[in-house]
């Protein structure tokens, strides 16, 4: 057997595809609430009651799911690059960043559910302006500097091992759901050729539950599920 046999596969840029998407979703909601957010202040009128809770309790599930990924990143993830890639990685920026994104997601949730009263919608468009920019720069900055230290140090098999771990914890009917929304139609096939048939089908029902969702809250149907 050879050196070269017994050395592990390195994770490759494909491999990060899921962690890819989790960025794409993260941008693409918070993007929409912001610009939801804006309607809001500008013309109350299209908002009722109905459309006020569902919003609260969607956002509820954005900050649940977002800050699952940094407690994902900060207590999973940086600890297997530091093993793999030795101590001299820092992370610092990146978990003050945390430091700083989390209790804004806080806040918002305090103002959604305080909605319509007009100093929460206030409160809901300021702080989601605050958090879009903040997310955007943050996200850049992580797949700029994390993502070459994976690809360059993480095995194949721990990158996969991780990932199965980081599901833990999360909600599929509306985390992976949402992930279809934002895939190149490549990325889909090539996530239709992998996923196992009764997977497909809990996806297409999650999917067809996520789209109500959403309609409840932007108005609009998103992608059909691929199931």
């Amino acid at each position: 057997m050879t050196s070269a046999s017994l050395t592990p596969r390195l994770t490759t840029d494909d491999d990060l595809l899921g962690m890819r998407l989790a960025h794409r979703v993260i941008l693409r909601d918070v993007t929409r609430l912001r610009e939801l957010a804006d309607r809001m202040l500008a013309d109350p009128s299209s908002f009722d009651r109905a459309r006020y809770a569902a919003t609260a309790d969607y956002v509820g599930l954005f900050v649940a799911s977002l800050h699952h990924h940094h407690n994902v990143e900060d207590l999973a993830l940086w600890p297997l690059i530091t093993a793999s890639a030795g101590p001299h990685v820092d992370f610092t920026e990146l978990t003050d960043d945390h430091d700083e994104l989390d209790p804004l997601l806080d806040e918002l949730g305090e103002f959604t559910r305080a909605l319509p009263d007009p100093a929460a919608v206030a409160g809901f468009a300021r702080t989601l302006r605050t958090l879009s920019e903040h997310l955007h720069e943050h996200i850049a900055d992580e797949e700029r500097t994390v993502f070459p230290l994976i690809t360059g140090h993480v095995s194949a098999d721990a990158w996969q091992r991780f990932e199965k771990d980081a599901q833990r914890g999360g909600r599929a009917d509306f985390d992976l759901t949402r992930f279809f929304a934002v895939m190149t139609e490549d990325e889909t096939e090539r996530v239709r050729r992998e996923l196992p048939l009764p997977v497909r089908v809990m996806v297409a029902v999650f999917s067809r539950r996520q789209r109500r969702r959403e309609r409840a809250v932007f108005g609009r149907p998103d992608r059909p599920p691929i199931g």
